[in-house]
């Protein structure tokens, strides 16, 4: 089984290294996405190209807001301008200041309220001889850079040696999205089939990465490739029959829109996609966790037999099965508040067919079903493979150990005499 399981491990390296292989060609072949530092190009005008680059700058000074009557008057909309002098902290413009005007409307989305001292954002527009300079957002990075700070630092404190293998499965879940997903995504490959691959090569990776080259990690990770198909066939029906587009939130609009004019079955391509990964994780964790409890009661069973096996495998995933589907729906429900709260003010009827909203309802049950599904399958293959491996022994290799293998001198139970008197005081009860 190890050797089966190397192979295993052995394979899913190959494919990876396929996929990172064509994601690296097709990168190549597409001079348009670069990887230079974040500078685009918006528009082509007058003199030249214009282009757009986003720099680090530090607040010095911010005058008093002002009402824009003028716009107030024509418009009636609410525009506070404030004069702000900023230094620019990095680039090749660092160390320059720059006078800039920064708008306070009645829209909260739009606004970046700042003080003097404060850090934000700065958007560099140059073309035709011409900088403009304006305050773009604000400057998030320290904030989030801190909190990953804080979660690294509790995850291997607790975790200890085994955070840091869980720690590189993630590592090798991210890398597997950044370089592998989305840059085959952004050249035209079907996001679909390349999320499935994903799926299991990043289930190998973290299985083996947390339980080693063992049967229990081979029980898992068929688990949850069985789980994550299950979903996607789920995914695939609803969004072919509903039908659902991918195209009803924003940002895959401002996609197609500006970087990828796809025909529409790559959108609805990109949403099964998304169910699928988003749902990798609780299959995960629920396979992972059936398959230990499979391994534990193997191991320290006197006589484990494959009914023991299964029907504990069961029962730890009818007790995790609830909790689990709770967290992957309300996973979806926390992103999609808004859209509830808007769901309150319309016919039941128009918000059942919403695209949007069946949408975030599908992504949430075909998880969810893939979910259940790899709760018996898991079960099912951990007692086969495990309970393989003998009668007293699970992936550790101790043997299990009960009272009358002990070595020791007694009478059994069922031996004593009438009364429960024993001849010789000094025997033990076996």
């Amino acid at each position: 089984m190890r050797l089966s399981a190397r192979a295993l491990l052995v394979l899913c390296c190959a494919l990876l290294s396929v996929f990172l292989s064509f994601s690296i060609a097709a990168a190549d072949a597409a001079p348009s996405l670069s990887t230079q530092k974040p500078t685009a190009r918006i528009v082509e005008r007058g003199n030249g190209p214009i282009e757009e680059s986003f720099v680090v700058g530090k607040v010095k000074t911010v005058s008093s807001a002002k009402v824009d009557q003028l716009l107030l008057d024509k418009t009636g909309m609410v525009s506070n301008r404030q004069v702000v002098e900023v230094d620019v902290t990095e680039g090749p413009l660092a160390g320059q200041s720059f006078t800039v005007m920064n708008e306070i409307t009645d829209n909260p989305s739009y606004n970046v309220s700042v003080q003097p001292g404060q850090e934000v954002i700065l958007s560099v527009v140059t073309g035709g001889g011409e900088r403009e300079v304006n305050i773009a957002d604000y400057y998030r990075a320290p904030v989030i850079l801190g909190l990953a700070a804080v979660f690294l630092a509790a995850f291997l404190f607790f975790g200890g040696k085994q955070g840091f293998k869980s720690l590189a499965g993630l590592a090798a879940t991210v890398a597997l999205i950044a370089f592998v997903l989305l840059p085959m995504s952004l050249n035209g490959f079907n996001p679909l089939l390349v999320a499935i691959f994903i799926c299991l090569a990043s289930a190998a990776c973290s299985m083996f990465f947390v339980a080693g080259l063992s049967r229990k990690a081979a029980a898992a990770v068929i688990g949850t490739v069985g789980g994550v198909i299950i979903a996607g066939i789920a995914a695939q029906l609803v969004i072919s029959m509903a039908p659902l587009t991918g195209l009803s939130s924003e940002e895959a609009q401002i996609l197609r829109g500006s970087v990828l004019n796809q025909k529409p079955v790559f959108y609805s391509g990109l949403l099964a996609a998304g169910m699928l990964i988003g749902a990798l994780g609780v299959i995960m964790d629920v396979a992972i966790s059936i398959s230990s409890t499979v391994n534990e009661v193997a191991r320290t069973a006197t006589s484990p037999t494959f009914k023991l096996l299964y029907d504990a495998g069961m029962n730890v995933g009818r007790d995790i099965m609830g909790t689990m589907t709770n967290t992957l729906v309300l996973a979806y429900a926390g992103g999609a508040l808004p859209l509830l709260l808007l769901a309150r003010q319309m016919p039941s009827t128009k918000l059942i067919n919403l695209d949007l909203f069946a949408t975030e309802i599908a992504s949430a049950l075909s998880g969810s079903l893939g979910l259940v599904f790899t709760i018996p399958l898991t079960a099912l293959v951990s007692a086969y493979l495990i309970g393989r491996a003998g009668n007293n022994h699970g992936d550790s290799g101790k043997t299990g150990v009960g009272i009358a293998d002990s070595g020791e001198k007694g009478i059994r139970i069922e031996d004593m005499p009438t009364g429960g008197a024993l001849k010789d005081q000094s025997e033990g009860v076996r």
